[in-house]
């Protein structure tokens, strides 16, 4: 077998190799955020920093790279991997792959308060990505900013939903401010 089959093509060079198969990969379903608005007045603040993090998401189906574009609805798996096209980073999710027992198997029950035992194995997921660059870019424009996440699945998911695969409950956009920048002025 050849190395070459062991090589992603992200579409950019400066990524590096991720050791995917690029051809056990299946595009599902874009997910696309509603509008967000940023009330963010670059004149007045600068930050140094800001992350876009995702809440809740649902791990009970098959694992995936979730391709984060901002402001680019019509993303979609042939999508290259660079700013021009929106895209910021990947984050992946190792899946559950479905339910393989009993009725109640994969319900998750609450615990008591100062119960020690890890959580769940379907709890759901908390992810966070820098997206610096791309949002100051961005806010040069226009003040609101919609995720558009294209889910790339593996092939090898049969127990569970492989087109519908991106559920979150909360997505926010955090950005720290450079106290220090305003206050030395």
């Amino acid at each position: 077998m050849s190395e070459k089959n062991f090589i992603k093509d992200t579409g950019n060079p400066e990524k590096e190799n991720l050791g995917i198969k690029t051809t056990n990969l299946i595009a599902g379903n874009t997910f696309t955020s509603p509008p967000i608005k940023l009330e963010f007045n670059l004149d007045e603040n600068d930050f140094y920093r800001a992350d876009i993090e995702f809440y809740g998401i649902d791990i009970s189906g098959p694992s995936y790279e979730g391709r984060v574009f901002l402001n680019n609805s019509d993303a979609n798996a042939n999508t290259p991997l660079n700013e021009e096209h929106g895209y910021v980073d990947s984050y992946h999710i190792f899946g559950h792959g479905g339910c393989f027992g009993d009725e109640g198997h994969c319900e998750i029950k609450p615990r008591r308060t100062y119960d020690s035992r890890p959580q769940h194995d379907l709890t759901p997921a908390y992810k966070s990505l820098i997206a610096t660059n791309a949002i100051k870019k961005i806010l040069e424009s226009t003040n609101e900013i919609t995720i558009t996440i294209v889910p790339m699945i593996s092939r090898g998911g049969r127990m569970s939903n492989t087109k519908d695969v991106v559920y979150i409950d909360r997505i926010r956009i955090s950005c720290y401010e450079n106290y220090v920048k305003q206050n030395a002025q």
